[in-house]
């Protein structure tokens, strides 16, 4: 056999491997962009957005500049944005932040709902913080003038709103609570029947918050032990947010993951 049609058949074979490894390692590259970009759609589902940001981060990883994974970490990272600027009170740069959430083209359509769904939710906390603001302003101005009763009055907007013990009024709540604590110890002294706090019995809800206010646990690390024990296979169906709560001062106390306790009430 003549050399050239030698180097010839030599030169097709070393092709067609090429080809062949090009084309499996392409198939590869797609599987694990898929898996990747699957896993991301279900920790957002989960309401696991730091491990959402990660998957998609790892299918970008395999498929660079890829439009829907690119849109999905940007809007997971928005609306992570969204809710740690909830914590911080910022309640106008949230409203804003869930709005670009929305705005994010190829994005998730279950963060376009839970982003539409935000910002609802802190249109109606505006209108209630200012609503609170003026019942305040008015309630401690009739404290300075003695008008104990009427300022309790005004105070009994806050107070007894059924959504106030929610981590957007907490502030509200805290002021309207020491001045109704204010005006009932001068009722005291001018010889009128107050009911002390103490007498009151306290809803779960408002049990939660005390304790964690207490601990200076955050609404944000209560989301995220609810979603470190369902990862780790605890059924939290049960379990209330001071059950929660005491399990993340356990794991504090003990010095232990929260994953760790929850194997021992496995």
């Amino acid at each position: 056999m003549k050399r050239w049609i030698w180097w010839s058949i030599v030169g097709v074979i070393v092709a067609v491997c090429f080809i062949g490894f090009g084309l499996t390692k392409k198939v590869e590259t797609d599987k694990i962009y898929q898996n990747a970009f699957d896993s991301g759609q279900s920790y957002l589902n989960d309401g696991n957005y730091r491990d959402a940001k990660i998957a998609f981060q790892d299918a970008l990883k395999k498929r660079p500049n890829d439009q829907k994974a690119t849109a999905h970490l940007k809007q997971v990272t928005l609306y992570e944005q969204g809710l740690a600027q909830i914590d911080q009170r910022a309640y106008t740069k949230a409203k804003a932040t869930f709005n670009k959430t929305e705005q994010v083209k190829d994005g998730s359509p279950l963060l376009n709902k839970r982003a539409i769904e935000k910002q609802v939710e802190l249109k109606e906390v505006s209108v209630q913080r200012a609503n609170f603001a003026k019942a305040y302003k008015k309630a401690a101005s009739l404290t300075k003038n003695y008008e104990y009763t009427s300022s309790n009055t005004q105070l009994a907007v806050i107070l007894g709103y059924s959504g106030i013990e929610q981590t957007y009024y907490e502030d509200i709540f805290q002021k309207a609570q020491a001045l109704k604590k204010e005006n009932d110890a001068q009722l005291r002294r001018l010889g009128y029947t107050v009911k002390s706090p103490d007498d009151r019995s306290e809803s779960a809800e408002q049990s939660a918050t005390k304790l964690a206010r207490q601990n200076k646990i955050s609404k944000a690390q209560i989301r995220q032990a609810k979603q470190e024990l369902e990862q780790s296979g605890l059924d939290i169906s049960d379990l209330d947010d001071k059950q929660i709560i005491k399990l993340i001062i356990q794991a504090k106390s003990e010095k232990k993951s929260i994953q760790a306790i929850a194997e021992e009430y496995k």
